[in-house]
């Protein structure tokens, strides 16, 4: 039969490596569903950036449909589509269009770049809790070991 401190000592063991292990499997699974937040947000991010190339090429179309409507409605008043007037809305429309459209692409490619940069840091946070569970792990086995070794205390084998 076992003596009471081996069952004690066997115990402390058996709990340190216990806990240990649990830190290290809840920091696995903190990096593996940051490393998903992570792949979402970068497909996040290539889907804003073009559903942008979209909207700019949506406005674009826009415009087009405005110059046309602007010259019908020239012609059909019976004045002359080509006369300097008529260019001059029509270059206005095209301009505010193409103005437009940049600024979707631009705003589109400033809104994925930071959801992008948001996926890395969240990749990065993942790594970070896998690190530090490692770590925490440790840290619990060596106090596992200076507690059943005694740490002065009156605790562990030596008392």
């Amino acid at each position: 039969m076992c003596e009471p401190t081996t069952i004690v000592m066997v115990g402390m063991a058996v709990v340190g490596a216990l806990t240990a292990y649990g830190q290290v499997q809840q920091g696995k699974a903190e990096a593996k569903y940051a490393e998903y937040e992570a792949k979402q947000g970068e497909a996040d991010a290539r889907a804003e950036a073009g559903y942008a190339k979209v909207e700019a090429e949506r406005i674009r179309k826009m415009g087009k449909a405005a110059v046309a409507e602007a010259t019908a409605a020239t012609a059909h008043s019976g004045l002359d589509v080509s006369s300097a007037g008529a260019l001059a809305i029509n270059r206005d429309i095209t301009r505010a269009a193409n103005e437009d459209a940049y600024f979707a692409l631009i705003g589109g490619k400033d809104r994925a770049a930071r959801m992008a940069a948001q996926a890395a840091l969240t990749r990065d946070k993942g790594k970070v809790a896998k690190s530090a569970s490692y770590l925490n792990a440790g840290i619990t086995l060596g106090k596992t070991a200076l507690s059943m070794y005694g740490n002065g205390g009156g605790s562990g084998w030596k008392s």
